[in-house]
């Protein structure tokens, strides 16, 4: 009886969530209907994309019991509801290839609310599309410049991942709309999204048809961005707290994400041994940790010469899969932009994956890339309504690398504009004048946790640099991060492969917090490239990896990265660091 009472009890309390669920959709659509009517006339869609992607990817952040995918499917369909209530829409499909494919993914992606029709072919599509309250729905590729407002905005895919077609429709263009009540804040003197193109742009790859780069450029500016404004200030605010020695920071992934490698748990082993060595960090230290993944956006890589020989075939270098191929043929090594969109999508996707980490204290797992392919990251950059301020939405914290922070060049450029955490490489070469010149532009107001600088001198270099850069912002009177990189300055050629020596890392390491203590600074983390899977890409260790191993599980893209028992050896040296008295008493000063 007592079974029969609680199920009974159960559904009522059933019934009524529905009923308050249902007030609330007409609630939302009343508001939709108000909100049309407020809108001035315009020959654009009522339709707005961006702003449906961010509602979704807003929600799909905030949720925890529901699947990620169920909350697009629920948002889209109540959406699409709200929009017919505003004006009819219709969708205007041809293709070639498969029909049932591409219906699918336009209802996936828009909703069941508005009919789909079949086209004659593609110019009837686009000419409807030109008139009426319709978005034509074509096969991606290259095609004729569009006209009379018309915009590609949306790639479409199949269930299983494969582009089947592309919206084209008179979409407002979201970025260029401004509310009265928000004017546009210049964020810094003379700053704009764009105003990197007018600066050189070192490690850029030459794409052979910039008309195709500028239509990805546009079809990215319609998408939702990766991270919200409030994140990256959360961000910052935990940075601030390591810039003021009570907090550290853990940064890594991997070297450079692959399109043929993401696997969600390739993903979830990363993020689940980021969360471990964190613990580690947390035990030794006392001290909060920050952790944030070097994924969802890491497609890209600088390289040191434009072009490799191969077989005796000179070849373009490959750059990343957000560039091009690292097959060695000249059509794989040639840039296309369509890959930005690509990694648009996976970064989408890792982002959610990261998100559903979370470390102990309940903080998430923030993301992070070098800034290096500037059309992306200006086609993804935002600005907030109700401050004016400028973000970066493809990732929370955003580096500039040792070979692009020329302080007049247009990564600082674009990077001085935007709110969110940057990160700035310190290589050998880097001197004491132009490192504070870069403080000045990069945080020219000293605000806590906008600038970590991150030391990758390598491991006979470190104790000859470092001292001298830290002297020379300590008497600058700034206050920033200091983090370091063991890797990069540690890279070596062993059985004809790139290495790194676990020993030469380690020595960096212990190097980094033993000069930060005598100069009286606070050391505040690690940066490290490393993944949760069983590689054997970096020679030694506890566990050692053999020169005569190397090729077992060599699966890198580009550098070596720590597997999970080296990772673990170097986190427990940097906790011994941690633990130390003379880095406990620069801390505690």
């Amino acid at each position: 009886m007592r079974t029969t009472d609680d199920l009974t009890r159960l559904r009522g309390e059933l019934d009524l969530i529905d009923n308050e669920l249902l007030d609330l959709v007409e609630r939302r659509l009343s508001l939709c209907a108000r909100i049309a009517a407020a809108k001035p006339e315009s020959r654009h869609l009522k339709l707005r994309p961006a702003r449906q992607n961010a509602v979704v990817a807003r929600l799909q952040a905030r949720a925890r019991a529901v699947p990620a995918q169920a909350v697009a499917h629920i948002w889209r369909e109540l959406m699409a509801h709200s929009l017919q209530g505003q004006a009819p829409l219709r969708f205007l499909l041809w293709t070639d290839g498969d029909r049932a494919a591409l219906a699918a993914a336009v209802r996936d992606r828009f909703g069941s609310a508005a009919p789909i029709l079949w086209a004659a072919g593609p110019a009837e599509a686009l000419r409807r599309a030109r008139g009426e309250e319709a978005v034509a729905i074509l096969p991606a590729g290259p095609r004729a410049p569009l006209a009379d407002g018309l915009a590609a905005f949306e790639i479409l895919r199949s269930a299983d991942g494969r582009v089947v077609g592309e919206a084209i429709g008179r979409v407002l263009d979201e970025t260029r709309e401004r509310p009265a009540r928000a004017p546009a804040l210049p964020p810094a003197l003379g700053w704009s999204p764009a105003g990197w193109r007018r600066r050189e742009a070192l490690q850029m790859p030459a794409y052979p048809d910039s008309a195709a780069l500028e239509a990805v450029e546009r079809r990215l500016r319609t998408r939702a961005p990766l991270v919200e404004l409030h994140d990256v200030d959360r961000l910052k605010r935990q940075l601030g707290e390591v810039a003021e020695g009570r907090a550290l920071l853990l940064q890594g992934g991997d070297c450079a994400e692959t399109f043929r490698d993401f696997a969600p748990d390739k993903v979830a082993a990363t993020a689940d041994l980021l969360i471990e060595l964190g613990a580690l960090l947390t035990g030794a230290g006392g001290l909060p940790v920050v952790h944030v993944a070097r994924m969802a956006g890491q497609f890209a890589k600088p390289r040191s010469a434009a072009t490799e020989s191969v077989g005796g075939v000179e070849l373009p270098v490959y750059r990343g899969d957000g560039v091009n191929d690292s097959a060695p043929t000249l059509a794989a090594r040639t840039p296309d932009p369509l890959r930005l969109l690509r990694a648009h999508d996976q970064s989408a996707a890792t982002a959610r994956l990261l998100w559903s980490r979370v470390a102990d204290g309940g903080d998430p797992l923030f993301s992070s890339h070098e800034a290096l392919l500037l059309p992306y990251e200006q086609a993804l950059t935002r600005q907030d309504e109700l401050t004016g301020r400028w973000w970066s939405g493809s990732g929370h914290m955003l580096w500039i690398g040792d070979r692009t922070r020329d302080p007049e060049g247009a990564h600082v450029e674009f990077a001085r504009g935007i709110a969110n955490p940057i990160g700035l490489k310190c290589g050998p070469s880097l001197s004491p004048d132009s490192l504070v010149r870069l403080i000045d532009r990069l945080d020219p107001d000293g605000e806590p946790g906008r600038l970590t600088l991150i030391a990758r001198m390598g491991r006979e270099r470190i104790g000859e640099v470092l001292p001298v850069l830290m002297a020379a912002v300590r008497r600058a009177g700034r206050r920033v991060a200091w983090t370091v990189d063991p890797m990069h300055g540690n890279t070596r050629t062993a059985a004809g492969r790139k290495t790194r020596f676990f020993g030469d890392i380690a020595a960096e390491t212990r190097s980094f917090f033993e000069i930060a203590a005598a100069e009286g600074v606070t050391a505040g983390g690690v940066h490290l490239e490393l993944t949760g899977i069983a590689v054997t890409e970096c020679l030694g260790g506890r566990k050692p990896v053999f020169e005569r191993d190397l090729a077992r599980r060599y699966l890198t893209a580009c550098d070596p990265r720590l597997n999970p028992d080296q990772a673990r050896e170097l986190a427990l040296l940097v906790a011994g660091q941690l633990a130390g008295p003379a880095l406990r008493a620069a801390r505690a000063a």
